[in-house]
C-alpha cells in the first residue's frame, strides 16, 4: 500500500488561507448571534404580553445555544489558525 501525502481539496486555496477564512467566518457568526441575543433580550424587556414573552424566550434560548456552539467552533479554529502559522507548519506546507 502506497503512503501518499494528502492534498487539500481546495486546489486554488492554501491551507493557511482556508483556515484563516474559516476563523474569520466563525468569529463573525459568533458576533452575529451575540448581537441577535442582545436584541432579543431588549425586546423581552419591553414586551408586556406573556405569550409574546414566551415566544421571545424560546427564540432567545435557541440563539444562546448557537452562541455557545459558535464560541466553541471559533475557539477551535482560532487554535488551528495559530498553530498553522507557526514556523514548523509554514515549513511543512511550503515544502514541495
Amino acid at each position: 500500500m502506497e503512503n501518499k501525502r494528502p492534498e487539500l481539496a481546495l486546489k486554488e486555496t492554501s491551507v493557511f488561507v482556508a483556515i484563516t477564512e474559516l476563523h474569520n467566518y466563525f468569529r463573525d457568526l459568533q458576533s452575529y448571534y451575540k448581537i441577535a441575543e442582545g436584541e432579543l433580550f431588549d425586546e423581552l424587556e419591553s414586551v408586556n404580553n406573556t405569550e409574546e414573552a414566551e415566544v421571545i424566550k424560546a427564540k432567545l434560548k435557541e440563539v444562546r445555544l448557537k452562541v455557545d456552539y459558535f464560541h466553541v467552533i471559533n475557539n477551535a479554529i482560532s487554535i488551528a489558525d495559530t498553530v498553522i502559522h507557526t514556523e514548523a507548519m509554514i515549513d511543512e506546507f511550503h515544502q514541495k
